[in-house]
Order: C-alpha cells, then sequence, then structure tokens
C-alpha cells in the first residue's frame, strides 16, 4: 500500500476513526494502532502470496519490541551498574545481530568466500535466503536509542507495553522513518489525546507536498529517465547520463523527503509530532553541512549514539579524525550491504575528514561574499551528485559502466523531453527558493477555511492523479 495511493487514504480514515472514537481507552486506542502498523506492514510484505514471510516478519518486529521493552524496564528498576550493563548490551547485541543477519550476512559471507578465493585458501560461508524485512533499520535504531537512553537515565522506561509497542509500530514512521526518539515519542501518547485545528490544516499541506515531489518529481524522473539510463547505459551519451544523475539526485530527494512529508502529515492529523529529516540539502555550501541538512534522524542517532561516545572531536589528532571517518563510514553502510555503499562510505568519509582539515587550517574570519558561497554549494553539489553514482548502481559492473559513459564525451540530449527538463528546472528553482517562502505558503493554507483547504487538496490530488505511473512505484528507502 503505496502512501500515494487511495487505499492509503481509505486507511488512514479509518485509522482515524478508530483512534478517535477510542480516545478514553488508552491501552485498546494504543494496541489498536499498533495493529494498524502490522497491517501496513503487512501489505507490503504480499498478505496472499507470502504469508510465511509475513508472520515471520510481523513476529520479528514484536519480538524486537519485547525485548527493548524487557531490557528497559531491567535496567530502570536496578541500580547495580553490573546488571544494568549487561541488560544494555544484550539489548544492543540483539538489535544489531537483527541487522547483521538480514542485512549483511550474506554480504560478508560472499566477501569471504570471494576473499579466501583470492588468498587460494577457499572457504565457503553457508548463505540464507531471508529477503531483508521492510523498515529493519529504523525500527532497530529507534528500539536501541530507548535502552540507551534509559540506561544513560535521560529517559524514563515506558509506562506500559502499549505505549512502547506504539513508538515501534506508529505506521506512518514504520517503514522509512524518521528516527524517532522514544523521549520525544512518548510523551506525545502517555497524555491524553488531542489535536488543533493547525496540524489538522498542516497535515493536509504536509500530506499534499509530499504526494508532489512523490509522483511529480520523484516518480517521474526514476520512471522516464533515471531507470532507463541506469539499466542500459551503454544506449545513452555522456550528456544524457550527466542530466540522468541530476535527475536521480533530485528524484532521491524528493522521494524521501516526500516520503517524511507525508508521514509526517500523517502523524498530525493523531495530534503528534515527528522530527523533521530534510532542511533543503543541496543549498549546503559544504559536505559538512549537507550531512547535517539530509536525512537528520539518522545523522543526529550515530552522532548521539557513536560519534560521541568515541569522543568525537574532543579527543584531539587522527583519532578525531578516524571517529569522523568511521560514523561517515557507517551512515553509508547503514543504507545498504554492497560494496558500491563501503565506497561510498569510503568517500563520504574522506571529504568530511579533508573539509575537516581544511577548515581547522583555515578558520572563518566571518560570512562568506554572496559569489563564495554560491561556489560553495555549486562545488558541495557536484560531489553530491557524482558519488549518487554509488548510491544508485545496482553493482559496482553497473557503477563502472555508468562512470565511463559519463566520460564518453558524446554529446547529445535526443533522449531527454522537455517534461524531464521542466521537471528538473522546477524542481531544483523550488529547492533553492528561501524558506520564508515555503512558510508564507503554509501559513496562507493554513488561514484557509476548511473547504478552501480541502478543494485545494482535491485539486492537487487529481493534478497528481494524471501523472501517476500505472504502476505502483515504491520509496527508495522502503529497501533500507
Amino acid at each position: 500500500m503505496s502512501f500515494a495511493s487511495p487505499d492509503y487514504a481509505w486507511f488512514v480514515l479509518f485509522a482515524l476513526l478508530f483512534y478517535w472514537s477510542l480516545r478514553r481507552l488508552r491501552t485498546v486506542r494504543l494496541l489498536g494502532m499498533f495493529a494498524f502498523g502490522l497491517v501496513l506492514y503487512g501489505t507490503l510484505t504480499e498478505w496472499d502470496e507470502q504469508r510465511g514471510r509475513l508472520l515471520r516478519y510481523v513476529g520479528l518486529l514484536v519480538l524486537a519490541a519485547v525485548a527493548d521493552y524487557v531490557a528497559g524496564g531491567r535496567i530502570a528498576r536496578t541500580e547495580d551498574p553490573v546488571v544494568r550493563k549487561r541488560w544494555l548490551v544484550g539489548s544492543v547485541v540483539f538489535n544489531l545481530s537483527l541487522l547483521g543477519t538480514f542485512k549483511y550476512w550474506n554480504f560478508a559471507a560472499e566477501s569471504v568466500r570471494v576473499g579466501s578465493g583470492w588468498l587460494g585458501v577457499p572457504l565457503d560461508v553457508p548463505m540464507h535466503h531471508l529477503a531483508l524485512p521492510v523498515g529493519i533499520s529504523f525500527y532497530t535504531f529507534e528500539s536501541m536509542s530507548y535502552t540507551i537512553d534509559v540506561y544513560r537515565r535521560k529517559l524514563a522506561p515506558a509506562k506500559s507495553f502499549a505505549q512502547f509497542v506504539l513508538f515501534i509500530g506508529f505506521f506512518p514512521k514504520l517503514i522509512a522513518g524518521p528516527i524517532v526518539r522514544a523521549a520525544d515519542f512518548l510523551p506525545q501518547i502517555e497524555r491524553a489525546p488531542s489535536v488543533t485545528r493547525q496540524q489538522i490544516s498542516e497535515g493536509l499541506f504536509l500530506f499534499g507536498t509530499g504526494l508532489v515531489k512523490k509522483v511529480f518529481f520523484g516518480n517521474y524522473l526514476g520512471v522516464n529517465l533515471v531507470d532507463r539510463v541506469f539499466d542500459e547505459p551503454g544506449r545513452y551519451t555522456s550528456a544524457t547520463t550527466v542530466v540522468a544523475l541530476y535527475a536521480f539526485t533530485l528524484q532521491m530527494y524528493c522521494d524521501f523527503s516526500g516520503y517524511t512529508d507525508m508521514a509526517r502529515g500523517t502523524a498530525k492529523w493523531f495530534g503528534i509530532e515527528l522530527n523533521e529529516n530534510f532542511a533543503r540539502p543541496y543549498a549546503a555550501p559544504s559536505i559538512a553541512e549537507f550531512w547535517r541538512r539530509w536525512h537528520m534522524t539518522l545523522s543526529t542517532w550515530l552522532r548521539d549514539y557513536l560519534y560521541h561516545p568515541l569522543g568525537g572531536s574532543r579527543v584531539g589528532g587522527v583519532r578525531a579524525y578516524a571517529n569522523l571517518f568511521l560514523t561517515m563510514f557507517l551512515i553509508a553502510l547503514w543504507h545498504g550491504a554492497k560494496w558500491t555503499f563501503v565506497l561510498y562510505g569510503v568517500l563520504q568519509g574522506t571529504a568530511m575528514v579533508l573539509h575537516r582539515m581544511w577548515t581547522k587550517a583555515r578558520p572563518s574570519s566571518g560570512p562568506d561574499r554572496l559569489a563564495v558561497h554560491v561556489g560553495k554549494v555549486f562545488v558541495t553539489l557536484q560531489f553530491v551528485v557524482f558519488t549518487r553514482i554509488l548510491f544508485r548502481a545496482s553493482s559496482f559492473e553497473n557503477a563502472t559502466d555508468v562512470t565511463r559513459q559519463l566520460f564518453e564525451g558524446t554529446t547529445g540530449l535526443g533522449n531527454v523531453p522537455s517534461t524531464i527538463w521542466a521537471a528538473l528546472v522546477v524542481g531544483f528553482a523550488l529547492h533553492f527558493t528561501p524558506p520564508r517562502w515555503f512558510d508564507a505558503l503554509r501559513a496562507r493554507f493554513v488561514a484557509l477555511h476548511p473547504v478552501g483547504q480541502g478543494v485545494a487538496f482535491a485539486l492537487v490530488a487529481m493534478l497528481v492523479s494524471q501523472v501517476a505511473a500505472s504502476h505502483v512505484v515504491p520509496f527508495i528507502y522502503e529497501k533500507f
């Protein structure tokens, strides 16, 4: 069930009726909302064709919730530092084992097999045939942050199992985030539910903007250019390949930030606020600033639970650079178990280290002149665009083919229709507009009469339906 489908609209309507009609029955309401999350999860795992897989993965989600709920409670109830640490370590090991087994085991096994073959001592490490559970990278990180924060005494444990499972399985964020902290989410469901007219209006506005991003830009660019170039790079000129890289860069932003907008918009109708995940990342004047603006809930998660515990930049010297490199490397590897992501992580980590060295050697003397700032944004964006090859490519061979075609030097843009150019120009132009323009538009929408809001949203939905692909185009980050 895609967020951009009519089925999702009906699903949300039923969830809202359930939630608000049972506002006085807290436990039933919370467990029921968790059940809605499992139903949505099931639609993405294909109920009929893969029932056994569905039961395994729903069971996996419930098992993870039970394990960390118990661990958090035990950590909070004891003062014995050894016992507390054991429960914390057990929780972290359990969650990382889930990720390692489903997401990284086959990659590691195949790498060992190939590497040992090169060394002349072939090892046959068994591989499994388990598909990657949808959203596992998101809910395991959320669950881990809960037990770590309880251990650090920054968070009181959830008051009930119903509250905790809804924190893990709240359906708008279940599939592709944002990665939410328990300290932000639990207080919102501990109190009696309430929603304001402004939240309803802002939710409608956010959902509408997310829908436009996903369908008008993300899906259209992906289906009509990006997928074609990456599937058969040899058929396209270097110039077309360049355009496809910019198209994928815009597609990836619109797809993921569009999902986040729709998730946040949906959550607002339940009176729940979810974290922002993007802040115009392509307008960043440095690679460090880019990662502070892109997938912010992942970047801040690794900052708080990895980079700072390792000593961050406080330790100084080579170790500080190693901490930075490792954090960026793991951000890349979080996205997938492929050698393309390994190299992507190496490039991002190296860029971050070089940027840190540069800023230390040349401390800022104040705001840059406009021309200098624009130059920095341009250079940063080119690095982001070029390294996206590794993010999109299906394999190293595919990345090599695309890169080779990029530097062939062939011209000709006959394969790029005018509608693609229009989507690129409008999409990037909107991305670089001042944030206050977007805020002013949202304020105008919120100020409209509810009938006017409904008409505006209906018009957007009708326009989106006219350009929607004939088949469901899943969100890119569902597979992470």
